[in-house]
């Protein structure tokens, strides 16, 4: 070839005086990419991603120098990308890599621009995408995935049971939170706790009996987690209440206001009474309406009490009411006595004469019947007073410390706590806080003072159940409030004054104590079975009547 050319330079020389031997330039090849564009795609909270790589090569012939790669955040953040050259001549590589540092939930661009020394193509951009995707939520599994109690009415609650929640997938299961909802029926028996808000965490979930029949209850525990596919998950719940076998023990009746002489509503009670057949009749005042004068006297008895309710002579107890003791709210307040209770009952059912208290044991328990009615106070006498530093309530204080160890039962005439059709200021008594009767409240302080855990009363003409509570916070320093709900020492009291006169519908009660748990008017008495450390009562109601309340309660 060269010799070839020397030939035709020597030729071009004779004919034209000059001759040349020079080259032409060599070609200059463009730049070549593969892939001609990048996407990476991520996940918040995975492992970052890694690199890739773009073959540089040249394309045509000749060879591809002065390589150099820089990188086009354009109008989004900058920094989250770095490419490197593997070498400044083709053949060569880019490598890509993204980083998610700072960034958040997007999509981001860049470009990089690759140029090369005379490449007709230069700059050369290959765009690189980033799509950033959320972290995934893993869904809630819960074990075991339903739950259910099984527990017999007067008992105690259940143990807890726990409920494992963790998740499943990768992420981490955030914002867990536990709702109860309640099948048609009872609310409220259900109590739930998380330990954590973050998987993996416990559900402690609790049942309470406490004013629950028998009978089979049903909730849904609703567990919810942010952002998980399966939120929410329920937990079924179900609570087997079996029915208490009865109390086994001495059987009471208990009753007041027997109504006028002859009234319809008093034999009924008594029929009532005759049909349960008890242990023991507790009348609790107000037994027979005298017929001539305050105060019902021996003849009063014979001829309105005995026809009706002298079948049960012989098994009853008696405590005075308003007609059965000769008192007055004004100077010297009576003689105190109770000469037709006395001679009709004897001490032994009435207590002593002049005094009309005493305690005794029926069973395992130690009852106290008392003589506490309208007027209370200083406008009674001095011998059945029953305020501080009084016979009485000396007494009553010496009679309980000496039977600590027994279950305790008070019966007497005037309740305590009461609820009211009407504010009535002059009665000493806290309309806003449910009523109270100041003048009992030495009495009540004794028996809680000394665990006693049942009071039942005649007065009002009502039947009407409270929850255990105390006089708060005590004879000399009361609360505004002046009483306190109190389930471990606290006493149930129950008025059962409907044998004979009271409403057969309860009245509207404006004034309702907050701890009143079951209020009604109507016609019957109260049976309470005194057991070995546990009592049940039964409201028994005459053709007439159709109070619902029955329970159970232990002793202290």
């Amino acid at each position: 070839m060269l010799k070839a050319a020397l030939l035709l330079c020597v030729l071009a020389a004779f004919w034209n005086g000059a001759c040349s031997t020079t080259e032409p330039a060599p070609p200059h090849p463009g730049i070549q990419v593969a892939p001609a564009g990048i996407t990476f795609s991520d996940t918040m909270g995975a492992a970052t991603r890694g690199a890739q790589v773009v073959a540089i090569t040249p394309d045509g012939a000749g060879t591809l120098t002065g390589l150099r790669a820089a990188i086009d955040f354009g109008s989004g953040p900058a920094g989250w990308l770095t490419a490197t050259l593997s070498d400044t001549t083709a053949p060569a590589t880019l490598t890509v890599t993204p980083a998610r540092t700072g960034l958040t939930v997007a999509t981001y661009h860049a470009t990089v621009v690759l140029t090369a020394t005379a490449a007709p193509n230069s700059p050369l951009n290959v765009p690189v995408t980033f799509d950033i995707a959320a972290t995934p939520v893993p869904t809630i599994v819960v074990t075991p995935a339903a739950v259910a109690f099984q527990d017999t009415v007067g008992t105690g609650a259940p143990a807890s049971q726990t409920v494992a929640i963790t998740g499943n997938g990768r992420g981490t299961l955030t914002g867990l939170k536990a709702t109860v909802t309640y099948a048609s029926g009872a609310a409220g028996w259900l109590t739930v706790s998380l330990s954590d808000t973050t998987a993996p965490a416990s559900l402690t979930i609790r049942s309470a009996n406490t004013g629950l029949n028998a009978s089979s209850y049903h909730a849904t525990v609703n567990i919810t987690a942010t952002g998980s596919p399966n939120s929410p998950q329920a937990v079924p719940v179900t609570f087997n209440l079996a029915a208490a076998p009865p109390v086994a023990g001495v059987s009471i009746v208990a009753t007041a206001n027997m109504g006028r002489c002859g009234s319809d509503l008093g034999k009924e009670s008594a029929l009532v009474v005759a049909a349960a057949n008890p242990d023991y009749v507790f009348v609790l005042g107000s037994d027979a309406t005298p017929e001539s004068g305050k105060v019902t006297t021996l003849q009063d008895y014979m001829n309105c009490y005995d026809p009706v309710w002298g079948r049960f002579k012989s098994k009853t107890y008696a405590t005075l009411g308003d007609h059965e003791v000769d008192i007055d709210s004004t100077p010297p307040f009576g003689t105190g006595t109770a000469p037709g209770a006395d001679a009709y009952f004897g001490a032994a059912s009435v207590g002593p004469p002049g005094k009309n208290w005493q305690s005794f044991d029926l069973g395992s328990w130690h009852v106290v019947a008392l003589n506490v009615q309208t007027p209370g106070g200083y406008k009674r006498p001095e011998s059945i007073a029953y305020h501080a530093g009084t016979a009485q309530l000396n007494w009553l204080i010496n009679d309980l410390r000496s039977h600590s160890n027994k279950c305790t039962l008070g019966v007497w005439y005037e309740s305590m706590w009461i609820s009211s059709s009407q504010v009535d200021s002059s009665k000493n008594r806290y309309p806003n806080d449910g009523y109270r009767v100041q003048d009992v409240r030495g009495v009540w302080t004794a028996l809680y003072e000394n665990n006693a855990d049942l009071v039942i009363n005649g007065w009002p003409r009502i039947y009407e159940r409270f929850a255990p509570m105390r006089y708060a916070e005590g004879y000399q320093h009361p609360t505004a409030s002046e009483y306190a709900a109190d389930s471990a020492r606290g006493i149930r009291q129950i008025t059962s004054g409907l044998a004979g006169d009271g409403p057969m519908t309860a009245d509207s009660a404006r004034i309702r104590h907050p701890l009143s748990e079951y209020r009604s008017g109507g016609n019957g008495v109260l049976k309470v079975v005194l057991g070995d450390g546990v009592y049940s009562w039964e409201f028994l109601n005459t053709r007439y009547s159709h109070i619902h309340d029955s329970g159970r309660g232990t002793c202290h």
